[in-house]
Order: C-alpha cells, then structure tokens, then sequence
C-alpha cells in the first residue's frame, strides 16, 4: 500500500506541469582558445532560442500571464498503468496548480511562489525541502518559462551539439537556471521549435531523469501549444498525455494557489 501511494504521488509530481552527466573531452587547447569557444557555443545557443521564441508565439512571451491546460494522461507501468484527468494551471512566473483526478480519487498539487503543498483523500500537507525546489524546477521547465527567462541574469545557456534524440533530429541547447537546475532543451533544426526537454527529479527521495517529448503542435491566440507529451522516466516509457482543452489569460486569481 505504501508502495502505491508513494507510484501515485510521485506520478501526480510528474503531471504538475508535471545528475544529467555530459562527457567532456580533453583539447590540447590554449586557455583563450577554449575561452573563444565558450563564447561562440554560447553565443549559438542564445540565437537559437531568440528564434524558438518567435517561433512559440505571435506575441510577446510576456504578455501571457495564465494557462490553463486540461489533459488525459495515461500511466504506462507495464501491467500497472491506469489512466487520469489532468488540469494543470500556470501563473506565471511561479504560481502552479495541478488537480489530477483517477482511480485514486482526487488529487491537488500546488506552489504560490513560496509555500508548496498537496491535498489527497489523506489529507493536506505542506512541502518542504527538495519536493518545494522540484515545484521551482518543474515551473522553470516549462517551455514558455524557459523562453522568457533563458537571456535573464543568473541564467546560462550554451550549444552541446546536433544529434539524433527520441528519433528526431534536434540541436541541443543546456540551459542552467538561476537555482542551478540544468535542463537539456531540443529544437528542431528547421523551424527551431522546442520540441522536448530532458532533467532530472527528485521524488521520494529517489532521483529520475524525466525526458519528454512534444508532438502535435496547435495554435492557441498564437500561441503554439503541444496536444501530446510523451514522458519518459530513466529511458523507460513512464507516462502519455493528451491536451484537450487550452485557456490562456483566463484572469487567473492568486487564491487558487493557497494552502487550504
């Protein structure tokens, strides 16, 4: 039983919006030669996400405040999957509420910017230490919070390379947060949409490496939204969502975000 409730919890973390080791080759290089080409690395991972953000959306990043997403997700374990409704709203830059109803009834995940917290059938209960910074991390994630933010002060980004990722041909950009959190950001070469994300999470004390891939993309008030997400946990199919409905600037209030 606590094996359960601890799959459907750390399952309902993953739905919220929901140690990458990268090999280095040693150079013969002179220190301002590897310098020039930190630079030009840098410099190539910048313009290709200015053009991933023309590409996301019509208008300016900026000007969207709120998004609502409901989706059907379903749980791929082997024999153990079952499948849920998702409704995850964003305000942005660090409100998240995600309501996740299934088999096991109804659960909310939440983060106001400060406090982050979970109600089950169980009860309510506030979170504290990793669980609070994966609610950071997870929002920081999120593909229109990685455009808006990737040129900001204590952010960094840089070009690894191109390569094949999840069958698909990509340019792999790795942006560092200003918490240090690192995510490996896909674009496809030609149109330069961010078309999947890989980093790590910590749930139960376990530490994953979460994959996911977009597919389907559908404009919403120009913006451009993807209606499948395939998630991937430690290389293994772990989760399919599908989006059914998208709401953006619905005028979302900071209540919602509140500890009951």
């Amino acid at each position: 039983m606590k094996k359960s409730l601890l799959l459907i919890f750390s399952f309902s973390l993953v739905l919220t919006l929901n140690f990458l080791a990268f090999s280095q080759q040693e150079q013969s290089v002179q220190p301002q030669d590897k310098n020039i080409e930190k630079a030009d690395l840098v410099a190539k991972a910048k313009n290709l996400l200015l053009s991933a953000r023309k590409v996301k959306s019509e208008k300016p990043l900026s000007e969207i405040k709120d998004i609502k997403t409901i989706s059907s997700v379903q749980l791929l374990l082997g024999g153990n999957g079952f499948e849920a409704t998702n409704e995850t709203t964003i305000k942005f830059p660090n409100k998240t509420l995600s309501v996740i109803s299934g088999p096991f009834g109804v659960i909310k995940n939440a983060y106001n910017g400060e406090i982050a917290w979970t109600q089950t059938p169980g009860g309510i209960q506030e979170l504290v230490g990793d669980k609070t910074l994966e609610f950071q991390n997870v929002l920081a994630s999120d593909p229109i919070s990685i455009l808006n933010n990737f040129d900001q002060q204590n952010y960094q980004v840089t070009f690894l390379d191109e390569n094949t990722w999840q069958e698909q041909s990509v340019n792999t950009v790795l942006l560092t947060t200003n918490t240090g959190h690192e995510i490996k950001v896909y674009l496809e070469p030609k149109t330069n949409m961010i078309i999947g994300k890989s980093s790590q999470a910590k749930v139960g004390g376990n530490t994953f490496t979460n994959e996911e891939l977009f597919l389907d993309f559908k404009s919403f008030n120009g913006v451009q939204i993807p209606m499948k997400r395939l998630l991937k946990r430690n290389g293994q199919d772990f989760a399919a969502t599908t989006v059914k409905e998208v709401i953006i600037n619905a005028g979302v209030e900071d209540k919602i975000f509140t500890k009951p």
